[in-house]
C-alpha cells in the first residue's frame, strides 16, 4: 500500500459524498439538484475518488500521466463545485488536486521509531 495517495482518497470521498448531496438533494433543495453539472461533478468526483484509491492500493501504475489526468479530475471538479455554488465541494476537490501533487514527492515508507 502506498498511503501517500490515502489523502487524496479520502479527500475524493468527502468530494463524493458532497457532491451526491448536491446532485440528489436529500437535504433539502440545493438549487443544482438533477442537474448536468451537478451529474458531471459527482463523475469528476467518483473518478479523482477511484483513481487516488487504486493507486494507494498500488492497483494502478503511478505513473505521471495517470497523476495527471487525476488532478486535472480534480480540478475541473472543483471549478463545477464553484458554479455550482457548492463551494464546500469546491475547497475539497481543489485539495484532493493539491494532494495528489504533492503525493508523488513524499516518501511512501515508514521509519521505526
Amino acid at each position: 500500500m502506498q498511503t501517500r495517495y490515502l489523502a487524496a482518497g479520502f479527500l475524493g470521498l468527502v468530494g463524493l459524498v458532497l457532491a451526491i448531496i448536491a446532485y440528489a438533494g436529500p437535504l433539502g433543495n440545493t438549487g443544482v439538484d438533477g442537474t448536468l453539472g451537478a451529474l458531471l461533478a459527482l463523475i469528476g468526483a467518483l473518478v479523482t475518488c477511484l483513481g487516488a484509491g487504486l493507486l494507494a492500493f498500488r492497483k494502478l501504475p503511478s505513473r505521471p500521466v495517470v497523476i495527471a489526468v487525476l488532478v486535472v479530475a480534480a480540478v475541473l471538479t472543483a471549478i463545477a463545485g464553484y458554479f455550482l455554488m457548492q463551494f464546500a465541494l469546491a475547497v475539497v476537490m481543489a485539495a484532493a488536486a493539491l494532494a495528489l501533487v504533492a503525493a508523488p514527492f513524499l516518501s511512501s515508507h515508514r521509519r521505526a521509531v
